[in-house]
C-alpha cells in the first residue's frame, strides 16, 4: 500500500475485494451463536496484519492517510457477512483522536498499530461523567483495550484504560449473538490516558460511527436480498418457482428499490464526511436512519418470502434479522436520531425556500 500523498490512493474496490476474500475465509456466520465468543479474535488479527486499522490514519503516526471511502467497502463487506468484529469502534475512536490534534491523541493513534489497542467509543449522555455512568450496551466493549469516554454536554472527553480503577465492563447478551457487546460503568474514574476537548472529537466519532452502521447495514440488507431471491428460484409451488409470482417480484423489486436508495444518500453521505463539507453530521445520521430501516424491512420481509422457514436454524434470514434490529438502536433509537437532527433538516429546508 502506498500513500496518498503520493498521489497513490488505494483503489476502494480493490479493498473491497481483499475484504472478501478475508471475510470468506474466516467469517462463520453461526460462531457466535454456538458457544465460540472468541470467534472474532482470529479475524482482527488479521485485519491488524493487513493494515486496516492504519488506512485512515495520518501519516504522521504511522498510518497511511486514506479517506473515509477506502474503508467504507470494508464495513459494507463485513456487513454482507455478518462479521462478529467491531472495526468501526477502534476506526472511529482513531477519526475523533484525530481531530482532537493533541500530541497525546497523536501517540495513541501510533499505539494501535504498535501496541494493539483496541478502542470502544462511549457518548455519555447529559447528566453523566467520569464520576458517575453507566452504560448498558456499548459495542465492541469485550475485547477493548481502552474506552474513549465523550460527554455529549460539557465538552469534556477522555482515553481511559479498561482496567483503569473505577471502570467496570461486563458482557451483555443481545438479539445478535454474533457480535459483542458489554456494558459499562463508571465510577470516580480519575486515571486517564489524555485528555480532550469533546466539541471537537464528539462530531467526528459519532458520524463516522453512524457511516460505518449504514454501511453496514447496506451490505447486510443486499446480501439478504440476494440469499432470499435465491431461494425463491429454487423453492416450488404449484409447479413453478416462486420467483415467478408477480406479486412476490414486485415485493423483491420493492426492496431493491429502497436498498438502492438508501446506499445513494450513504454514498454522499460519506463523500460529505470525508472532506468534512456542508451539513456532513446531519447527513451521517440521515443516511444511518435510512439504510437500517431498509436493512430491518428486508431482513424482516425475508423470513416471510421464505415461508417462514427462515427463523429455522438451518436458514439465514434470522441472522440477519437479528443483526439489522440492533443496528437500529445503537446509540440511539431511530425516534432520537430523527429529533437530533430534526432541528438542522428544517432550517435547510426554509432555507432552501428563500
Amino acid at each position: 500500500m502506498t500513500s496518498a500523498t503520493d498521489a497513490m490512493r488505494i483503489d476502494p474496490e480493490e479493498m473491497r475485494d481483499a475484504a472478501r476474500r478475508l471475510l470468506a475465509d474466516k467469517v462463520d456466520r453461526r460462531a457466535g451463536w454456538e458457544g465460540r465468543p472468541d470467534a472474532g479474535k482470529a479475524l482482527e488479527a488479521d485485519m491488524g496484519e493487513l493494515g486496516w486499522f492504519q488506512l485512515t490514519a495520518p501519516e504522521a503516526q504511522g498510518g497511511l492517510g486514506q479517506p473515509f471511502d477506502v474503508l467504507a467497502p470494508i464495513y459494507e463487506e463485513m456487513g454482507k457477512s455478518l462479521a462478529p468484529v467491531w472495526l468501526s469502534s477502534t476506526m472511529a475512536a482513531i477519526d475523533a483522536l484525530n481531530a482532537a490534534g493533541t500530541a497525546d491523541a497523536a501517540e495513541a493513534i501510533t499505539a494501535v498499530f504498535e501496541q494493539g489497542w483496541r478502542i470502544a467509543p462511549l457518548i455519555l449522555p447529559s447528566g453523566q461523567s467520569l464520576a458517575r455512568a453507566s452504560l448498558p450496551m456499548v459495542p465492541g466493549v469485550p475485547g477493548a483495550t481502552h474506552l474513549l469516554v465523550v460527554e455529549e454536554a460539557g465538552g469534556a472527553g477522555a482515553l481511559v484504560a479498561a482496567t483503569a480503577p473505577g471502570v467496570t465492563l461486563a458482557e451483555v447478551e443481545t438479539w445478535d449473538l454474533g457480535r459483542a457487546y458489554g456494558s459499562v460503568v463508571l465510577s470516580e474514574v480519575g486515571d486517564v490516558a489524555c485528555r480532550l476537548d469533546a466539541a471537537q472529537v464528539l462530531p467526528v466519532l459519532r458520524a463516522h460511527g453512524e457511516l460505518a452502521l449504514a454501511w453496514d447495514s447496506i451490505g447486510g440488507a443486499a446480501q439478504c436480498l440476494a440469499e432470499t431471491v435465491e431461494y425463491m428460484l429454487g423453492r416450488q409451488q404449484f409447479g413453478r418457482a416462486i420467483a415467478s409470482f408477480q406479486a412476490l417480484k414486485h415485493r423483491a423489486a420493492d426492496h431493491k428499490v429502497a436498498i438502492e436508495l438508501a446506499r445513494s444518500l450513504v454514498v454522499r453521505a460519506s463523500d460529505v464526511f470525508a472532506v468534512r463539507g456542508e451539513d456532513w453530521q446531519v447527513l451521517a445520521t440521515q443516511a444511518r436512519i435510512l439504510a437500517c430501516e431498509a436493512y430491518a424491512a428486508m431482513a424482516e420481509d425475508s423470513i416471510q418470502l421464505f415461508g417462514g422457514v427462515g427463523f429455522t436454524w438451518e436458514y439465514n434470514p434470522h441472522l440477519f434479522l437479528k443483526r439489522a434490529l440492533v443496528n437500529q438502536i445503537i446509540g440511539g433509537s431511530p425516534d432520537e436520531l430523527r429529533d437530533r437532527v430534526a432541528a438542522d433538516v428544517c432550517r435547510r429546508a426554509m432555507a432552501s425556500r428563500t
